[in-house]
């Protein structure tokens, strides 16, 4: 039987206006859903071309579309390599099938793209991608619904290879033996692993911590480059029933924030370098709540509004659904503020981060602008967010008050689907 993930595009043709890129834009890069029957969710936006990009105006934070790149099924995740200005990877969500990593030739001026390679993920829904900073020799994939971890080798001029290693969390090859239909997900969003973001500690830059929403933990992995493959150091458990999405660490803060999408809340995670939390155990395994925990709760702060009743239920038609659930946690340039986005509230939650010892403190709950804010991203001065808003089609830029972390809505652009929203470096 063919795929259902077929190709719905090989090449950069597309739309575009005659507009190009002014000197001081910033080139966003807006992944949207081009098929919703092979995602684990149900979006309600309309039916996406591929990856749009748009420029802002850094004086006005205007939007303004320049062009469309026709791939798919479902370009989510988009990064740049580390060193080389013009390659960028992109993955492609599907659960019937393996999803992609797809290499990209960038033209930054016209904001036109080349599709130039394709290569399995070795995992389904593959939402998550983190390449090794040091040497840029390796990038791993974070697949969703499989709970994958794929280890893929990069040579010096950005060509992918096959992967070298694919990890799969415990628990997960549940998805291999009872094959669960989406309905199940919706209705069990803990039965099996799901693996969501994989992110580099800032300090020494050797370990890799992934956060798993099905088994409310934080794993941590070491990256053997010469093998190619991952070293499992080690685990954390948060409290049962958060379903931990995204992770960012503080850049000087010893401390990482993680968005809870089940629960909406983001909790603030203490780091304790692993040789000291592992105190000579091979592997080490923490409940967050230990004082000597890889990383130790700290705090847990709501990201909805204290009258807002956001308790989880199961719909006659047996779907689990809370009315608002957390989505990107994105933590400012300047280091002072901390952005999480609510789903079903249609808000952004913005926090103010002590400036001694990290913790969190409400600033404001602002509307989202429209509905389902999937993912958000700050332009390249950091005075505007662009937001996703996925079920009403549009991309919303806000302006960012420099004393407080607060929004201004300043602008508006209709645009299909969107699910994540890449500002590209400079």
């Amino acid at each position: 039987m063919a795929s259902q993930c077929a190709l719905s595009g090989v090449g950069g043709g597309g739309q575009s206006d005659t507009r190009q890129m002014q000197r001081d834009d910033t080139l966003f890069l807006v992944g949207s859903y081009t098929d919703v029957s092979v995602l684990a969710h149900t979006p309600k936006g309309g039916q996406g071309e591929g990856i749009y990009s748009v420029a802002l105006c850094s004086k006005t934070g205007r939007l303004t579309p320049l062009h469309t790149t026709h791939v798919g099924p479902n370009p989510a995740f988009i990064v740049r390599h580390p060193t080389l200005p013009h390659r960028l990877y992109a993955t492609t969500e599907c659960i019937v099938d393996d999803g992609e990593l797809l290499t990209l030739e960038l033209d930054r001026e016209r904001g036109t793209m080349e599709v130039v390679a394709r290569q399995s993920a070795m995992g389904k829904s593959t939402c998550y991608v983190n390449i090794e900073q040091q040497s840029a020799s390796h990038m791993v994939l974070v697949n969703y619904w499989d709970a994958k971890l794929s280890t893929v080798p990069l040579t010096p001029d950005g060509t992918v290879g096959t992967p070298t290693e694919v990890l799969m969390q415990p628990g997960a090859a549940y998805v291999t033996t009872q094959q669960p239909t989406r309905e199940e997900h919706w209705t069990y969003r803990q039965r099996w692993p799901h693996s969501h973001c994989c992110v580099t500690e800032p300090y020494t830059q050797q370990h890799m911590f992934v956060t798993d929403l099905g088994l409310d933990k934080v794993f941590a992995y070491t990256l053997d480059a010469a093998a190619g493959c991952l070293t499992p150091q080690g685990e954390v458990q948060l409290k049962k029933g958060r379903g931990p999405r995204h992770l960012v660490f503080h850049p000087t803060h010893q401390c990482a924030y993680v968005g809870n999408e089940l629960e909406s809340t983001v909790t603030v995670l203490r780091y304790n370098a692993p040789a000291t939390a592992a105190a000579g155990s091979p592997y080490a395994v923490h409940d967050a709540d230990d004082e000597g925990a890889l990383l130790a709760h700290a705090q847990t702060l709501s990201t909805l509004p204290e009258e807002f009743r956001n308790e989880g239920f199961v719909t006659p038609l047996g779907v689990w659904k809370a009315a608002s659930h957390s989505s990107e946690i994105r933590l400012h340039p300047n280091g002072r503020y901390l952005y999480v986005g609510n789903r079903g509230h249609d808000s952004i939650c913005v926090l103010a981060i002590d400036d001694v010892d990290g913790s969190l403190s409400l600033v404001e709950i602002h509307p989202s602008g429209g509905r389902c804010p999937r993912n958000f991203n700050f332009d390249r001065t950091g005075r505007f967010l662009v937001v996703g808003n996925q079920d009403t089609n549009s991309l919303n830029t806000f302006s960012i008050c420099a004393k407080s972390g607060r929004l201004s809505e300043v602008h508006t652009l209709e645009l299909p689907s969107p699910n994540f929203v890449y500002a590209v470096p400079h």
